[in-house]
C-alpha cells in the first residue's frame, strides 16, 4: 500500500483546511477543559507522503483546537505494540494498523473505542465497517482491475470484470496477480478467483478455497508475475510486460496524472480499511479517544482525502470535497457500491484446525505455488 499527496491542489487543501473548525471545536469540547484532562498524545502511522498528508490535514488543526500536543512517530508496528502492553510500558496512544482489532487476542491489547466521544453526526455517517470494537476506520483504498491503454485503448473492448480478466480469449495477454503472501498475507487473489467464477461479491465468504485454486489453475499459465510491492504492476503494465493486472487504486491514479499509458475501473474492487487503535494502558486514552473521534469527523476526513487517494469512512465528507476529486476516491457514492469489503474478521478467525483462516490461505497458497 503507497500513499501519494497531491501537492497541484494547495487552494483547496487550504480551503478544506479551515472547513467546520466551529462545529470540530463543538464536539470535541471546550479546549480549556481537554487541556485540564489530557495535554499530550502519542500518534503513530505511516511516514513519507502520507504523513505529511495527515499533519497537514489533521493533526496540526487537532493540535491547534484542542491546546493537545503531538508527537508523530512512524512507522505502526504491530509486534512493538504487543510487547509494550505485555510490559506494561505503553508509550504509545493511538496506532493505526488494520487488521489488529479483529485479532482474536484483540481484547488483551487494545482498548475498546468509547464511541461516547463521537458527535451523533459522525456516527450516523460512518459506514458500518468503519464502527468496529476495538478500532475506528482512518481511510480505505482498493485494489483494483488495471490495464494498460497500449493494449487496451478507448476505441477497443476493455475488461469490466474479474470473469474477463480470465478470459484469455477475448482478452488475450499476460496479466499480474498480488501474491497472497505479500504484507505478511493477502487474501485478494483469492477472492478475485471466486468473481470470475461467478460467485457474488456479497457471497464471498465463508471462502470456497477449492474453487479458488481450481479457477487459479485456469490462469497462472497467463500470469507473468504475483506481485508483492504496490509499485511493482503500474511498472509491468507501462513497460507493456503485462496487459492488464491487479493494482492499488492510489498507484494507478498517480500514473495516471503523470501521464502513463494506464487505466483503471472499480467494479469488483476490494475495499479495505486501515483503523485507528488504542493500545490497553495508554496513558493518555482520553484524548486518544478524542482524537479518534476527530479525525472520523466529516471535515477532517475530507481534508486528508483531499490529498491522498483512498477513500474517507464519513460519507459525508463528501460534501466537502470537489465533484472531479470525489470521482478518484474509492468510496465515493458511485465507486463504493461496485467494490466490496474485506471481511478482515474472517480472515482472522480461527478455522476448524486451528489456524487463522488467513494462515490455512498461505499454507494452501505456498503448496499450489510450487505444484
Amino acid at each position: 500500500m503507497r500513499y501519494h499527496i497531491n501537492s497541484s491542489r494547495p487552494t483547496r487543501r487550504q480551503a478544506l483546511m479551515g472547513i467546520g473548525v466551529g462545529g470540530a471545536a463543538l464536539a470535541l469540547g471546550a479546549p480549556s477543559i481537554l487541556r485540564a484532562q489530557e495535554s499530550s498524545l502519542v500518534v503513530v502511522s505511516g511516514g513519507g507522503s502520507y504523513e505529511e498528508a495527515i499533519r497537514q490535514a489533521v493533526i496540526d488543526p487537532f493540535q491547534s483546537e484542542t491546546g493537545i500536543k503531538v508527537t508523530y512517530v512512524s512507522p505502526a508496528d504491530e509486534a512493538k505494540l504487543k510487547v509494550q502492553v505485555d510490559s506494561t510500558t505503553v508509550q504509545w496512544d493511538v496506532v493505526e494498523l488494520s487488521s489488529f482489532p479483529f485479532r482474536p487476542d484483540a481484547s488483551n491489547y487494545l482498548e475498546e473505542i468509547d464511541y461516547g466521544a463521537f458527535d451523533k453526526e459522525t456516527l450516523d455517517n460512518l459506514v458500518p465497517e468503519a464502527k468496529v470494537k476495538y478500532g475506528v476506520g482512518a481511510y480505505v483504498y482498493s485494489t483494483v482491475m488495471a490495464f494498460s491503454t497500449a493494449e487496451y485503448p478507448a476505441d477497443k473492448p476493455r475488461p469490466r470484470s474479474w470473469a474477463e480478466f480470465w478470459d484469455v480469449s477475448k482478452f488475450p495477454g499476460p496479466r499480474s496477480l498480488r501474491a497472497v503472501i505479500a504484507a505478511g498475507g493477502d487474501p485478494t487473489t483469492i477472492e478475485f478467483a471466486l468473481l470470475a467464477a461467478g460467485v457474488p461479491k456479497d457471497k464471498l465468504y465463508p471462502i470456497d478455497f477449492d474453487k479458488a485454486f481450481a479457477f487459479l489453475d485456469r490462469i497462472k499459465p497467463h500470469i507473468t508475475k504475483f506481485w508483492t510491492v504496490g509499485a511493482e504492476p503500474g511498472q509491468l503494465l507501462s513497460d507493456r510486460q503485462v496487459a492488464m493486472a491487479s493494482a492499488f487504486n492510489g498507484r494507478m491514479e498517480s500514473l495516471k496524472t503523470q501521464g502513463a499509458a494506464v487505466d483503471y475501473q472499480w467494479n469488483e474492487g476490494e475495499l479495505s480499511p486501515a483503523y485507528w487503535v488504542v493500545p490497553k494502558g495508554a496513558k493518555n486514552r482520553a484524548a486518544a479517544m478524542r482524537f479518534a473521534a476527530y479525525q472520523s469527523s466529516a471535515e477532517a476526513q475530507a481534508r486528508l482525502n483531499n490529498l491522498i487517494f483512498y477513500g474517507p469512512l464519513n460519507r459525508a465528507a463528501f460534501n466537502h470535497i470537489e465533484p472531479k476529486i470525489a470521482s478518484q476516491l474509492p468510496t465515493a457514492p458511485e465507486n463504493i457500491d461496485k467494490q466490496f469489503f474485506r471481511d478482515l474478521a474472517y480472515w482472522e478467525a480461527q478455522s476448524p484446525s486451528g489456524k487463522t483462516n488467513l494462515e490455512v490461505l498461505i499454507e494452501g497458497w505456498t503448496k499450489w505455488v510450487a505444484g
